[in-house]
């Protein structure tokens, strides 16, 4: 049985698209997901590159979209590892500060057989 990966939306992502000057509907229409989505914690992994697409499709370059993004976004908002990540030297630095960090949390399920 195979269950669905989930992946976490950053407190913060959609007030993010706001400030951008993206509407948080239109992303959502455009990656054809349902309002409440904006709501969820999680999002299953089609979803997730949906929600990217949809902002890629809204805007007229993609990287400085993603830079805009990157720097009207809340650090306060950040998770742990990306943090740490940003305080790297280089990117290989950067991927061992992220290992380390999830090594030291306990796993979020357990599953036992």
């Amino acid at each position: 049985m195979a269950s669905q990966t989930r992946i976490k939306i950053p407190a913060g992502f959609w007030a993010g698209l706001s400030q951008v000057g993206i509407s948080t509907r239109d992303v959502v229409r455009k990656a054809r997901l349902p309002l409440t989505i904006i709501t969820e914690p999680v999002v299953t992994t089609p979803q997730y590159f949906a929600i990217w697409q949809a902002y890629s499709n809204l805007i007229d370059d993609t990287a400085k979209g993603i830079i805009k993004l990157a720097t009207v976004f809340e650090t306060a908002h950040y998770p742990p590892p990306v943090l740490a990540a940003y305080h790297a030297r280089d990117y290989r630095d950067a991927l061992k500060r992220m290992a380390r960090y999830k090594q030291l949390c306990p796993p979020r399920k357990l599953t036992y057989y």
